[in-house]
């Protein structure tokens, strides 16, 4: 996690909200939420935005009264206590894990529409497998180049969002639409998977309260953060469904790589492998920065916080983690050998379920505790709270068994680890 100097201005905290929000999803999810939701698939990505908002106001009330690094561990941990607090604290890490994985896996989907044997099992597998070692050597050498390996994704991110955005506008003018089919109404086949693939793409909503704490005036401004980064993330995420649609038409059902595929229509081949190459960069830049924060993020719960055994923060010549680094990296690959990137981002909605939870709930239980400062409070107060759980009530409903069933390991896992070290000391 990049740290912030105090008294950060309200643009800078908006422009670093949209950046941390719009990932990966947004080149390759478009074709999937459409097939699931069909004619509802704008409804889908409204309502996936009103819910991440209303969830990210309580990180707004919870970051005004607490002032301490952590975000939704600490919050739990005051209120509920140790081990609830390490457990938030666990989907916490376990959240940049599985985006390392993910990540990772939309690299070499993407990579397929550039080298099709990709896809295949063995390439795969042998690819992911390759890319987790090389994240490992470049950790353990610690060279602490992750904040720019960050910058430089997210302008390569932001140059394929305008190039798309400009390429299609410039189509359209230039007389074009006789060779765009725009997709017809089609009937809804999974409303709830829709929902859950659009909530995926605002997931990274979390961090605007870690940044905006740093505000000169977070109580004022913190709340208009939230709503400017997310309606302008809305307005990005409806903005390219819209194109897809317009562009590939029924198309967009059977397309793999829906923003390459609108390159393609529009400026041929050559256009497709550009933003193909600008698409991977952006993705594995991700992927490189999480793998340098995660295993520090383990080794402060072991150093810092005092949940994990102190194997973890451990720290080799170069100043890196091992242990950390060891562990982040096997269940990364084991992840991304074992599901696919649909499957991937149904983890990450998860770990980040769990953390919502610590937050409500926290919210709920420190609502009236004098010795914390008043903060932020809630437009429409407790029935604000109220409407949030249901949202999450619902979010739940969109996990099948399975990502369920792995959820429950890793929280099964964290308890085994979190309490052999307490039973030592």
């Amino acid at each position: 996690m990049k740290k912030f100097k105090k008294g950060i201005g309200f643009p800078s905290v908006v422009l670093l909200g949209i950046n941390g929000v719009i990932g990966g999803g947004l080149f390759l999810l478009p074709s999937t939420m459409y097939k699931q939701g069909g004619q509802y698939v704008l409804l889908a990505i409204a309502l996936a935005s009103i819910s991440a908002t209303l969830i990210a106001m309580h990180y707004a009330v919870m970051s005004s009264r607490i002032d301490e690094d952590g975000g939704a561990w600490v919050y739990t941990k005051r209120a509920f206590g140790h081990y609830p607090g390490f457990l938030v604290g666990w989907f916490g890490w376990l959240f940049g894990v599985i985006t390392i994985s993910a990540e990772t896996a939309a690299f070499l989907k993407t990579l397929t529409g550039l080298v099709p044997a990709v896809g295949t099992p063995l390439v795969y597998n042998s690819l992911a497998i390759g890319i987790m070692l090389l994240l490992g050597i470049m950790n353990y050498f610690g060279t602490g180049i992750a904040s720019r390996i960050d910058d430089a994704s997210s302008l390569i991110k932001i140059g394929v969002i305008l190039a798309v955005f400009i390429a299609t506008v410039v189509w359209l003018l230039l007389g074009s639409t006789s060779q765009f089919s725009i997709a017809q109404a089609k009937p809804v086949h999974d409303f709830s998977g829709a929902f859950g693939n659009a909530f995926y793409m605002f997931t990274g909503f979390s961090l605007i309260p870690i940044a905006a704490k740093e505000m000169k005036n977070p109580g004022k401004m913190l709340p208009r953060a939230i709503l400017t980064v997310m309606l302008a993330t809305t307005a990005i995420f409806v903005l390219m469904q819209v194109v897809a649609m317009t562009v590939l038409g029924d198309h967009l059902a059977g397309s793999s790589l829906p923003v390459a595929d609108i390159f393609n229509v529009i400026l041929g081949r050559v256009g497709r492998t550009i933003i193909i190459t600008g698409m991977m960069l952006s993705i594995i830049g991700v992927a490189i920065a999480t793998s340098f924060n995660s295993p520090i993020e383990l080794a402060s719960m072991a150093r810092e916080r005092g949940f994990l055994p102190r194997e973890f923060s451990r720290l080799n010549r170069y100043g890196a983690p091992v242990g950390a680094i060891l562990l982040t990296i096997a269940i990364s690959g084991s992840l991304i050998l074992s599901g696919s990137y649909l499957f991937l981002i149904k983890l990450i909605v998860l770990s980040d379920f769990v953390q919502y939870l610590g937050t409500i709930f926290s919210s709920i239980k420190l609502r009236g505790d004098a010795t914390l400062p008043t903060g932020y409070k809630l437009p429409g107060g407790k029935w604000m709270t109220y409407l949030t759980i249901v949202v999450v009530a619902y979010l739940f409903t969109t996990f099948a068994f399975t990502t369920v069933l792995v959820g429950i390991g890793f929280a099964i896992l964290g308890t085994i680890i979190y309490s052999v070290e307490q039973r030592r000391h």
